[in-house]
């Protein structure tokens, strides 16, 4: 069977969306977290921001990552678990916190082995495709406002969703995010 040059087009393109929507729909967030096993978490209530300089941005991605809405999103998300979990904000707080993003350029590359060519017997070369795409990552640290120390992190990685949302689907999706990144803090039920 021949196909034209349109037809091809169009039967490349429903490929490369399904293959899209399907890795997208299978990418989820990978939460990690660690923390000092050694401490008692039900002895902090009450916890504070520690501020992050938000310089003058070198390039786009650092204008991206240092974005002060997306500053006020996540802070609001991880505001609203520690309020869950009983923590209160307090100018002499017994924890800081603070978080750290990053933004990497992925690649993706399908390999899906020699296809047959619109000739009969021929083969018509190997089908590759390549999916570019962004990955974030989001650490929120917890430290010990007395010794400084670091004694709990979450972390989340995944594909950077492009669609475009309003300001409340944006910080409902943080806020989706940073259930899961917080879900094991305190480790011990400390807080409330």
């Amino acid at each position: 069977m021949r196909y034209g040059n349109r037809t091809r087009w169009a039967i490349g393109l429903v490929v490369l969306v399904m293959g899209s929507a399907m890795l997208n729909g299978c990418s989820t967030l990978s939460v990690n977290y660690d923390y000092d096993n050694t401490i008692d978490f039900k002895q902090y209530k009450t916890y504070a921001w520690i501020p992050v300089a938000q310089g003058a941005p070198g390039n786009a991605r650092t204008a991206v990552e240092r974005n002060s809405l997306l500053d006020q999103r996540i802070r609001s998300a991880v505001d609203l678990q520690m309020s869950d979990r009983g923590f209160q904000p307090s100018e002499s707080p017994d924890l800081h916190v603070v978080y750290h993003i990053g933004l990497e350029d992925k690649v993706q590359v399908t390999d899906w082995g020699y296809r047959y060519s619109d000739y009969y017997w021929g083969y018509g070369g190997r089908q590759i495709d390549v999916y570019n795409y962004k990955e974030g990552t989001l650490i929120v640290d917890v430290i010990e406002a007395e010794s400084h120390n670091l004694i709990w992190r979450g972390s989340g990685t995944g594909v950077v969703d492009q669609t475009q949302r309003s300001p409340e689907e944006m910080q409902a999706r943080f806020n989706e995010i940073m259930a899961e990144i917080m879900a094991s803090f305190p480790p011990d039920g400390g807080g409330k």
